[in-house]
């Protein structure tokens, strides 16, 4: 050990000591900054994603209101347009005067063709125009209810409620109205007309208050009673992925990841 001088030995051995350990701890801050910023870029892209996911979640929530919305007045109008005319048809006299209710005439064409036309006078083709806007009516309510049946059990049921018509198609049959598989109804206007003339209180009892139109005011009474349960809630039909993205678009989530931030932060300094 002659030569080393000892003291200029241990100032020799504390400065590289230090200055290991300034450098150490230099090396430590930049790391630790560096380890901040990428959090700090990764929170930012995450927030990013959090606003397209809100931006996304604003977007169905509106699509959402609307197809309500439509639903609802589209619901409205059916049921309102398929009430008037059952309460018109429901109290309606058949009754026609016989002469000349129904006339045939022979026409001819300017090639020569004939033809015979069956005229109905104005009575009678007051009452089958009658008729048929209620028909009319009546496929429009078994539409509306057949093409949504999917939204809900409910407008399933309801669906089902209107096609009931199948189980007196034979009767319906007798007077000229003939009944598809999904219970709407089509008119042969020719036999509706002859049974009118003929037999009006035949039509009055298939059609009228204890007929048709009555168990038509039934199943829109009932329909009005369901209304506001029809449509499933945003909650029901959009499922838990409403729940999570409620979760992860509110602000409570954008402060618990600044805070797990901070905390990192902490750690990396103590």
């Amino acid at each position: 050990m002659a030569g080393i001088n000892p003291l200029s030995s241990a100032l020799y051995n504390t400065d590289y000591l230090f200055g290991t350990v300034i450098s150490k701890k230099q090396t430590s801050v930049s790391q630790l900054w560096n380890t901040y910023n990428s959090a700090q870029s990764n929170a930012l892209q995450s927030l990013s994603g959090l606003t397209e996911i809100n931006t996304n979640l604003k977007s169905v929530l509106s699509s959402y209101d609307d197809a309500k919305a439509a639903f609802s007045s589209e619901f409205k109008e059916n049921m309102s347009e398929l009430s008037a005319s059952a309460t018109k048809i429901k109290s309606y006299d058949f009754s026609v005067e016989q002469e000349g209710a129904i006339t045939t005439t022979i026409e001819t064409d300017k090639d020569g063709n004939v033809s015979s036309v069956t005229n109905y006078s104005k009575e009678l083709q007051a009452a089958i125009d009658t008729v048929k806007d209620f028909v009319s009516d009546y496929n429009s309510a078994v539409k509306f209810f057949g093409d949504n049946s999917s939204v809900s059990k409910r407008v399933e049921m309801m669906s089902n409620t209107f096609s009931d018509t199948t189980y007196r198609a034979s009767a319906y049959s007798s007077i000229g109205l003939t009944v598809s598989s999904d219970g709407s109804l089509s008119v042969n206007e020719a036999q509706l007309a002859q049974t009118i003339v003929n037999d009006p209180d035949k039509v009055s009892s298939i059609l009228g208050k204890d007929g048709l139109a009555g168990k038509t005011e039934s199943h829109i009474s009932f329909a009005n009673s369901q209304e506001d349960k029809l449509f499933p809630t945003a909650e029901k039909m959009l499922g838990n992925q409403l729940e999570t993205a409620s979760i992860y678009t509110g602000s409570a989530y954008r402060n618990m990841a600044a805070m797990s931030y901070m905390g990192n932060l902490i750690n990396m300094m103590f």
